[in-house]
C-alpha cells in the first residue's frame, strides 16, 4: 500500500494558503478545521525545529509553537540535571517535557489550556513518554495545594501575556519572584528559561542563590538565556556560553575557565581577524575568551579580536585579513578605488559612524565576499579591517 507523503504534502506552498482559507472559511462547519490550518501553516517550519515531533506526527497550535523550546535546546537543557521527580510549571507545547522525560523518572507538567493540554497528552501519547503528567491548573495553583518534593522545577514564563514583550521577571506569568519561596520550599534546584533579550546584571541583582547562568544560541543568534539556582549557593555564579551546532559537538566556554583578563598590545602583524558569536558577547565573555584563544581583544569595548593563528573549534567568524589601517576620509576612498571595492559586508563595534551612515557616505552596496570591519582601538586609534572568510 502507498504510504501518504506528509512533509511532501505540507511543504506545497502553492497549495497551502488556499487549503487554509478552505478549512477556516465560516462556511465549514467542521470545529476541527481550525487545526488541520494550524498544521499545514506549521508543519514546514516544524520539520526543522521538532523534526522528532513532525517524524510522529504530533499536533501544534501557533502560540505553543512559537512560545515553544526547538528539539536541540530541549535537549540540552535535559542534559544539565538528572534525578528522579521534575516540576514543570510552564508545559505549553511539552517539548522541554519530552527531553526533560529523558532523565527524570517523573515528570509533572502544568499548563491551564485545557484544549492545549488534550492535544500535549495525545503527543506525548505518539512519542510514548508514559512518565509525564499533564494538569490543566496554574502554576499558582498547585504550588498552593501540594506538599511533595521534586529534584528540580523548571519554569518557562509568558513573556508576553499583555501582548507586548518584556524583559523583566515581574512582567512573566507566572511572576517567578511572588513564587520562588513556595518553590525553594520544595526543592533546592530551579531552572528559568527566559528571553534572549535579559539582562544579565538585572538578573543576577534580581535573583538570589544563582549557581549558573547559561546562554544558549545556534550559528546564527542567542536563543535563550537559562538561569540554574540552587537553594545552598552562595558564590558567584558562573557564567557559561553554549553554542548548539547541528551535527557537531556543542561548544562551550565559561566564565570559571582560569584565564587572565587584560587587554594585550594590539600585534600589527596579525594575519586574522574574529568576531566572536553573541552568546560570547551577550555572556560578556568576549576578553575571557579572546585571552583563552590567544588572541589579542581591539579595545575594551570592541569584541573584535586579531591573532597570528586560528584557534581550533573557535566560537564565532573567522576572517584573513586583506589590509589594515588607521581610519580617515581621504585614506579610505583611496583605499576604496586602488581595491576597487563598491561592494562588501560591513560591521563595527565601537565606531564613530554607523554602518548606514558609512555605506551612505562611500557609496558601498551590501553583500559579496569583502568584509569591512570598523573599530577604535583603546588609545582612541581608529582601525579598517578589510578581511575575506577563512575557508
Amino acid at each position: 500500500m502507498q504510504t501518504f507523503d506528509l512533509e511532501g504534502f505540507l511543504t506545497q506552498n502553492k497549495q497551502m494558503d488556499a487549503n487554509i482559507f478552505l478549512l477556516t472559511h465560516k462556511s465549514n462547519k467542521n470545529d476541527l478545521n481550525w487545526l488541520l490550518a494550524e498544521q499545514i501553516k506549521l508543519y514546514p517550519k516544524a520539520i526543522n525545529k521538532l523534526p522528532h515531533f513532525v517524524k510522529n506526527h504530533c499536533w501544534f497550535t501557533s502560540k505553543s509553537y512559537e512560545q515553544a523550546s526547538g528539539e536541540a535546546s530541549a535537549q540540552f537543557k535535559a542534559s544539565l540535571l538528572k534525578g528522579r521527580n521534575l516540576l514543570d510549571l510552564s508545559g505549553g507545547l511539552g517539548v522541554d517535557d519530552w527531553a526533560f522525560s529523558q532523565n527524570f523518572d517523573n515528570v509533572i507538567s502544568l499548563d491551564p489550556d485545557i484544549s492545549l493540554n488534550d492535544i500535549v497528552r495525545e503527543n506525548f501519547h505518539r512519542l510514548q513518554r508514559k512518565n509525564i503528567e499533564r494538569i490543566s491548573i496554574s502554576a499558582e495553583e498547585y504550588l498552593l495545594n501540594t506538599q511533595e518534593k521534586f529534584d528540580l522545577i523548571y519554569l518557562d514564563a509568558d513573556r508576553r501575556p499583555a501582548q507586548g514583550k518584556s524583559y523583566f521577571l515581574s512582567n512573566d506569568a507566572p511572576n517567578f519572584l511572588e513564587i520562588q519561596d513556595t518553590c525553594f520550599s520544595l526543592t533546592s534546584k530551579i531552572l528559568l528559561k527566559l528571553s534572549p533579550m535579559a539582562d544579565l546584571h538585572y538578573l543576577q541583582e534580581t535573583l538570589s542563590h544563582i549557581e549558573k547562568i547559561i546562554v544558549v544560541g545556534d550559528k546564527k543568534e542567542v536563543k535563550e538565556v537559562l538561569v540554574l539556582l540552587n537553594s545552598s549557593n552562595e558564590s558567584k555564579p558562573i557564567i557559561e556560553s553554549v553554542l548548539l551546532l547541528e551535527g557537531e559537538e556543542n561548544r562551550h566556554f565559561s566564565s570559571k575557565n582560569d584565564i587572565k583578563l587584560g587587554i594585550s598590545q594590539v600585534d600589527s602583524e596579525a594575519g586574522f581577524f574574529f568576531e566572536p558569536h553573541v552568546v560570547i558577547i551577550k555572556a560578556q565573555l568576549s576578553l575571557n575568551y579572546a585571552n583563552a584563544c590567544g588572541l589579542n581583544q581591539l579595545a575594551i569595548n570592541s569584541s573584535f579580536y586579531i591573532g597570528k593563528h586560528l584557534p581550533a573549534n573557535f566560537m564565532g567568524r573567522s576572517f584573513e585579513i586583506v589590509k589594515a589601517f588607521e581610519f580617515s576620509k581621504s585614506v579610505f576612498i583611496q583605499y576604496l578605488k586602488s581595491a576597487q571595492l563598491d561592494q562588501a559586508n560591513i560591521t563595527k563595534r565601537n565606531f564613530v559612524l554607523s554602518v548606514e551612515e558609512i555605506r551612505k557616505a562611500y557609496k558601498i552596496k551590501e553583500g559579496g565576499k569583502d568584509y569591512l570591519f570598523f573599530s577604535t582601538l583603546s588609545d582612541g586609534t581608529r582601525m579598517v579591517y578589510h578581511c575575506i572568510k577563512t575557508a
